[in-house]
């Protein structure tokens, strides 16, 4: 609620006719303007008599200047609303004005808002505080007042906090974008003309005409700005015009259409609400944006909800959503190098193939400069380690990130992540019945028997769903019946190019076919997994299984964990899921993971990937738990495995 107005000529505020708000009134006597200006500059002070006269009538003031002042303040307070506003004290007079009153107080209010927004690079609210601030500007304040009402330090306050204001809220626009841009080009050419030695007017316009597709143009402004400072002042343009410039030259962005790469959204997505929410809001919060990563074992679901998610915050980013699958555990296909990947989101920003830089740190530097001005989404699907993401990420705040990995990239700094568990009964349900199309599916025992056999894992789940689909003829009880064959059951969770075993052969052959000694181990420790049926491991009995030592053993555990192919429910108590358990069984029987070729019988030795480990231990319980013997029967036979799990358990 202005009341009292001193950028630009000192004005009254009074309420409008109709209850319109409030508009602005001139002050018709310039003695009066002067003695409110006084008062207004020592708003809540006391301003002395000797004060008063010296602004009124400068070093000269006249025989009658007591009673002329006396006149004057008996004339504005008349103007006032409320006459008790100006007090007279002993020594002078004090004007009350109250929090809100002074539209300098409002206005300074509105520059501390915005610096904070600035510094933060949250750039809607830097547009409205800089905006409402500006609103309240009418003129040069203290304009039309002579010299001897002082203030010149007060004026030329404000007059730069305007100025900062419009650098603020410019470069807010600029790393907004859309169509304000072209606007931004007119009112920037205003501002270098009249402030032709300010660089950072001129480094905003030349951002605003290359960002709308006039190269040459921006570059001009380069060389008459240098001009300038070379000329004049001996001195070459600041590093934020020298940047500026870099980017102009490197004719960075090609096409003024945003890239909008996101695959269709997954159809039939279903569940997942709580960690939803939560990547909502970590993903449209206001200001810088960590890094999400999206982790959890194969076919849990990771891209689906990547996916969902990304096309519900899609209109948040206008800038662009870009998508770049990396081929972390791809069946068939090698992980992107980091120079593969950034040379792939380089081309999609319309970085000429030319133009890319040949070596990875200059290229992701070139990655981050072009994205640092812009809210883009990126979508960085299936990768296999913090290496491969970390040269990929954007440094400005405006940008969003989404990595899905099988890795929770716990390297990664500053990184929100969310790790995937398995559907619940009753979202494994509904996935099941949508992807179906199948009636008659609600609760019936046959439709959970599918979920439960399927370890409701989604993918597992779909493989399901899509055999449903395309024989009307195979009920979910004889499916069902099929799974609970638990031998066979990864036979019957592949369907075209859906498949449960071969996303979980991808990390394994990884493993077996890596360079690091913990890798390798791992790839064993997950075949012997396989030949003993136990609901839980320990590192004791695994390293006697494998004979790599507790300290080895305990590392390769390690990584099976972070490849999300074991879990560990409690410190050093390892398990499987379902689906991984009958995986690691197909390997200990000597099954190709791929079901591609013969049968090989070796197991992959700690010495190597290559070396076949003839003394395997045979599978312990390869059907299930072991019957209890009849007291009739003869004595079980006694096997030497029998003997490590005792001894090592």
């Amino acid at each position: 609620m202005v009341r009292f107005g001193l950028l630009g000529p000192p004005v009254l505020y009074r309420d409008a006719a109709g209850g319109g708000g409030r508009e602005a009134r001139g002050i018709v006597s310039p003695k009066s303007r002067v003695l409110l200006t006084a008062l207004l500059l020592d708003a809540g002070r006391v301003v002395s008599v000797e004060s008063l006269k010296d602004a009124l009538w400068g070093e000269d003031p006249p025989v009658s200047a007591q009673a002329s002042l006396h006149n004057h303040v008996a004339r504005l307070r008349r103007l006032l609303d409320d006459p008790e506003r100006l007090r007279t004290v002993p020594t002078g007079y004090v004007l009350r004005v109250d929090e809100g009153e002074l539209d300098v107080h409002v206005f300074d209010t509105h520059v501390t808002a915005a610096r904070a927004a600035h510094t933060g690079q949250d750039w809607e609210r830097v547009v409205r505080e800089c905006a409402a601030a500006l609103a309240l500007w009418r003129d040069v304040p203290l304009a039309g007042l002579p010299a001897e009402v002082g203030g010149y330090a007060f004026a030329r306050r404000l007059r730069e906090a305007r100025l900062l204001l419009l650098e603020w809220r410019h470069d807010a626009e600029l790393a907004l974008g859309g169509p304000r841009l072209q606007e931004l080009v007119a009112e920037l050419a205003a501002l270098t003309a009249e402030y032709p030695l300010r660089e950072v007017y001129h480094r905003q316009l030349m951002l605003a005409l290359h960002r709308t597709g006039r190269q040459a143009e921006a570059l001009a402004v380069h060389h008459g700005l240098r001009t300038r400072l070379v000329d004049r002042l001996g001195i070459e343009p600041g590093p934020s015009v020298r940047a500026a410039h870099a980017e102009v030259l490197r004719g960075a962005v090609t096409s003024p259409t945003p890239p909008a790469q996101l695959p269709p959204p997954p159809a039939h997505f279903t569940g997942r609400t709580l960690v939803r929410a939560s990547l909502r809001h970590t993903l449209t919060a206001p200001g810088p944006r960590p890094t999400t990563v999206i982790s959890g074992m194969a076919g849990v679901g990771k891209s689906a909800l990547a996916l969902h998610l990304a096309h519900e915050v899609a209109e948040r980013f206008p800038d662009g959503q870009l998508h770049l699958g990396l081929h972390g555990a791809t069946p068939g296909m090698t992980p992107l190098t980091p120079g593969q990947a950034l040379t792939a989101l380089l081309h999609d920003l319309g970085v000429e193939s030319c133009r890319v830089p040949a070596l990875p740190d200059a290229a992701s530097a070139l990655l981050r400069s072009l994205l640092a001005p812009t809210r883009t989404l990126l979508v960085l699907d299936d990768a296999v380690s913090a290496a491969q993401v970390r040269p990929l990420l954007p440094g400005g705040a405006g940008c969003a990130v989404i990595v899905t990995s099988r890795s929770p990239l716990t390297t990664l700094d500053g990184v929100a992540r969310f790790p995937l568990a398995p559907l619940s009964q009753e979202e494994g349900a509904d996935l099941l019945r949508a992807a179906s199309g199948r009636d008659g599916l609600d609760g019936s025992q046959a439709a959970r028997a599918l979920v439960e056999l399927t370890g409701r894992l989604p993918l597992a789940l779909r493989v399901v769903a899509a055999r449903l689909a395309a024989r009307p003829a195979l009920t979910p009880e004889k499916l069902a019946g099929q799974l609970a064959e638990r031998e066979g059951r990864l036979r019957h969770l592949e369907y075209d190019d859906l498949s449960v075993r071969r996303s979980l052969a991808v990390a394994h052959r990884a493993l077996a076919g890596s360079e690091r000694q913990t890798d390798r181990d791992a790839a064993l420790i997950l075949r012997r997994i396989g030949a003993v049926d136990l609901p839980e491991y320990g590192v004791p009995l695994l390293a006697r299984l494998t004979g790599t030592g507790e300290r080895r053993t305990e590392a390769a555990l390690d990584r099976l964990v972070d490849v999300a192919l074991l879990q560990e429910p409690a410190y050093g108590r390892y398990a499987p899921h379902d689906l991984v358990r009958d995986f690691a069984r197909e390997l200990a029987t000597g099954r190709d993971a791929d079901s591609t070729g013969p049968a090989t019988g070796t197991v992959m030795s700690p010495a190597g990937p290559h070396q076949a480990v003839p003394d395997r231990p045979p599978l312990l319980h390869p059907a299930g738990p072991p019957a209890l013997p009849h007291p009739a029967d003869p004595a079980p036979l006694h096997h030497p495995a029998d003997d490590l799990v005792r001894a090592a358990e």
